[in-house]
């Protein structure tokens, strides 16, 4: 059921330069790899057709669709992934602000000026919502300044917003590289207590090589895209409403990468962007405040979904765990609402591309790629195929502990599932 699995090999782009154009910018965990989006789209798009993205992330879609000649609109619950999704796939101005200019202005006398910053931060307001006291459990007392200083650098430039939003993107890829986050963790984990009065990354040489870095993208970004084309990035949360009144037209093409579950039990993306939402007044509450607003955040009664292959798959879990099960069920609870609003959204004959993984709970597969499919079924659509692909590089955990006992863990999943199907026609 479902599971009409083709071109197994011919998705796994291995080798491939995931980082062309924009795509440069800011690490984010379980980014989808720009050639799927590209591939999708040469397949199931055309040259001026409306793209959207309910799940936007980082905007890799939308930087694609913006590539193709498309419009573009994605929603995203977290402020920091939006802030990139914009700076990645927005227009920069050619002529009365240039980002060259921009970026001259910021950088000049700058690695003098951080230079010359004492560990006295107290010349420096505080940023938004947070408290320095607050900050220097993340931080040493020099970073501290150094970041306030380049902040209060970019409030001042006379330029354009998506500019500004440039400049921020490229101070925010810095900010766990001189903090006192563990290497190679998503979730919010320092250095031992002990090591911390010894640490002091210099913030300079990051920042600049990230700028110089994103420059070239967005040049080649630029040079790139269709005039006429647009890009909308929102904030709306598609369980709870399709977007519809918000959106400039509605999209022939949706092309995106769900959550594969909950952020509090799989990727953590409010503990990510934690950093960067409190320095920049994005969000400044506990990551566990934006983990309860993501999908699968709320609590609902076990129950059944009336698709047997999901069903068969929870009652196994409750077996094991009714508490691990509950959870599950709060996702797909809130992922077939998504998916419902989603489906009423796109116009007729428009195809829907999910790019999915079926991740392993106690053990049990859960069969997400053919929920998908039967959850848009039921909305109206027509199943066309499920492209499989191995998962060679993306950034997430190669392995979970599933019984969260130390040291006992297990392989999560090893492909990807692209479903497609296309909206029947009135």
């Amino acid at each position: 059921m479902f599971n009409d699995y083709v071109d197994e090999g011919k998705w796994d782009f291995r080798g491939d330069d995931t980082k062309e154009y924009t795509h440069c910018f800011h690490i984010y965990p379980a980014m989808m790899i720009p050639q799927i989006a590209r591939r999708l789209i040469e397949l199931y798009g055309e040259k001026g057709d409306f793209l959207f993205d309910p799940y936007c992330g980082t905007g890799t879609s939308l930087v694609e669709g913006r590539l193709a000649g498309m419009s573009v609109a994605g929603t995203d619950l977290n402020p920091t992934a939006r802030l990139i999704s914009l700076a990645k796939s927005d227009d920069y101005d050619r002529t009365t602000y240039s980002l060259d200019g921009t970026v001259h202005k910021f950088v000049e006398g700058l690695e003098q000026e951080l230079a010359e910053l004492s560990e006295d931060y107290s010349s420096f307001p505080e940023p938004a919502n947070i408290t320095f006291e607050r900050l220097e459990g993340w931080f040493p007392s020099l970073s501290i300044a150094e970041v306030s200083f380049c902040l209060e650098k970019i409030k001042s430039l006379e330029t354009s917003t998506i500019n500004r939003n440039f400049l921020l993107v490229a101070l925010s890829e810095c900010l766990r590289l001189i903090s006192f986050q563990r290497n190679g963790e998503f979730k919010l984990y320092r250095i031992e207590e002990s090591q911390r009065p010894q640490h002091y990354v210099s913030l300079y040489p990051l920042l600049k090589n990230r700028i110089d870095r994103n420059v070239k993208g967005v040049r080649k970004f630029i040079s790139n895209t269709t005039d006429g084309t647009s890009t909308e990035i929102h904030s709306f949360n598609t369980v709870e409403e399709n977007g519809e009144i918000l959106l400039k037209r509605r999209p022939n093409i949706v092309i995106t990468s769900p959550p594969y579950g909950d952020s509090g039990t799989t990727v953590a993306y409010a503990q990510f962007s934690w950093l960067t939402n409190v320095w920049f007044g994005l969000d400044s509450r506990s990551p566990g405040a934006l983990d309860r607003e993501l999908m699968g955040g709320r609590r609902s009664e076990i129950k059944s979904f009336g698709f047997e292959p999901m069903d068969t798959a929870i009652a196994a879990i409750t077996n094991e765990d009714e508490k691990r099960a509950s959870e599950v069920v709060n996702f797909f609870s809130e992922y077939l609402a998504s998916i419902h609003n989603v489906a009423n959204l796109v116009l007729p004959e428009g195809h829907v591309c999910y790019v999915v993984g079926n991740r392993t709970v106690k053990g049990i597969q859960l069969p997400t790629d053919q929920f998908t499919a039967w959850a848009f079924v039921e909305a109206g659509f027509e199943y066309v195929k499920t492209h499989i692909r191995e998962i060679p590089n993306k950034r997430m955990p190669s392995r979970n502990s599933p019984t969260n006992i130390a040291g006992k863990t297990s392989k999560t999943m090893h492909n990807e599932y692209i479903v497609v199907l296309r909206k029947k026609a009135i």
